[in-house]
């Protein structure tokens, strides 16, 4: 048992330490012709032309990988170093292991949820867009909208399917709020985030065009966009206000202590 409590310990450091930012190296020159002090490294202006050897070797330099893929670095090692942690915790405890271990994944599970839903609509989404250039901040919403709502997906499954492992009253007051959480989720990952997507990126396309703006198409998609975040904005509300609701739930026989 202290064995395998020390491997699951050393699996679970390996995966904090792997979340370490890219960074260029002292020891990696800057710049193919450039010495290894950073200050006398040759800058390439930004005025360079496209086809010029400075930007053609910029732009070789930014498609190759800064540092090695290592194993302990894959979402696939993280995922079973978490899985370790939680099957070490489970064996040590005093309790039955199916019971405990399923009770801790529904309670990661809705942190983790609740946690990035109340994030994102509250925190990150205003204040990337009132600092952000307009296209630029409906760009990054469109590659962060597939992630987070896949994220609330899996978790809310994961949530209705330990609840088994809690008590009977929480089971049974919970199990409509998290229902109801994981449609608006579903209909907001498969329905409605793609379809404004596919609207926002055809309004830039015709923002790019001389006069695309005056065109009937772009009123059309403007309005329909605004419809489309609206139900939106309103399917992830009810979702967060369901995750309300299972937090009071979750917090009666705590407060029962």
């Amino acid at each position: 048992m202290k064995t395998l409590s020390l491997i699951l310990t050393i699996l679970s450091a390996c995966s904090v330490t792997a979340f370490q930012p890219r960074i260029f190296s002292s020891k990696t020159p800057l710049h193919p012709n450039s010495v290894e002090d950073p200050t006398k490294a040759i800058r390439v202006p930004t005025t360079a032309s496209r086809q010029s050897p400075l930007f053609v070797a910029a732009s070789a330099e930014e498609s190759t990988e800064w540092t090695k893929k290592r194993l302990h670095n894959t979402a696939a090692f993280r995922s079973l170093a978490l899985l370790g942690a939680l099957a070490l915790a489970g064996f040590s405890s005093p309790t039955a292991l199916p019971a405990k271990a399923s009770a801790s994944l529904h309670l990661l599970s809705f942190a983790t949820w609740f946690g990035s839903v109340a994030y994102t609509t509250f925190v990150a989404g205003i204040t990337m867009f009132k600092n952000l250039p307009r296209q630029t901040f409906g760009k990054l919403q469109a590659k962060l909208f597939p992630k987070y709502f896949a994220l609330g997906s899996f978790t809310l499954l994961l949530q209705l399917i330990t609840l088994p492992s809690l008590p009977v009253t929480i089971k049974m007051a919970s199990t409509k709020a998290l229902s109801l959480a994981f449609v608006m989720t579903l209909v907001n990952q498969f329905l409605l985030e793609p379809m404004s997507t596919s609207n926002m990126m055809r309004r830039y396309e015709l923002e790019d065009q001389d006069g695309g703006k005056d065109t009937d198409e772009y009123k059309t998609l403007k309005a329909s966009f605004g419809k489309f975040h609206g139900m939106s904005s309103l399917t992830n509300l009810i979702a967060l206000c369901g995750g309300v609701a299972h937090a009071v739930y979750l917090a009666g026989p705590l407060a029962a202590v």
